[in-house]
């Protein structure tokens, strides 16, 4: 399998440009568990994207997806997902959340923690270049 980080770097130098972004902020995954399947996604079109998260299995690809969702909705975009691609997709730690008391040994209590991430996707389609033309008068 090839390292998606390179895959990136091919997919970054063919000049695609973020143009819609969506944010999921105070996810109760974490971080870490979600990143994996970012790499995954980071550079492929929107449809495989979609069926990747969807079928992942885990509960931060359900979260994923609802993020993949709202950015496509910031773009208003309601057919032809295949020229539409995931140009960026991170995972930031978030606050952790103390839930309850946990007993411990020799008569002690300490704290559930529960942590959180904000999921950062977006997405954008290829730059077309424009050729300049030099018009001649003849």
């Amino acid at each position: 399998m090839a390292n998606p980080r390179k895959i990136f770097r091919k997919f970054k130098k063919a000049k695609v440009a973020t143009q819609f972004k969506a944010r999921g902020r105070y996810l109760k995954v974490a971080p870490t568990k979600v990143r994996d399947l970012l790499d995954l996604v980071r550079g492929k079109d929107l449809e495989n994207a979609q069926g990747i998260l969807k079928f992942s299995g885990r509960k931060g690809g359900r979260e994923a997806l609802k993020v993949l969702k709202s950015a496509i909705s910031n773009a208003k975009i309601s057919s032809g997902l295949e020229n539409w691609f995931v140009t960026e997709a991170r995972a930031d730690k978030g606050p952790i959340f103390k839930r309850s008391l946990e007993t411990k040994p020799r008569g002690a209590r300490g704290l559930k923690t529960t942590a959180s991430s904000h999921i950062e996707i977006g997405i954008g389609t290829f730059k077309k270049e424009e050729k300049k033309e030099n018009a001649k008068k003849s």
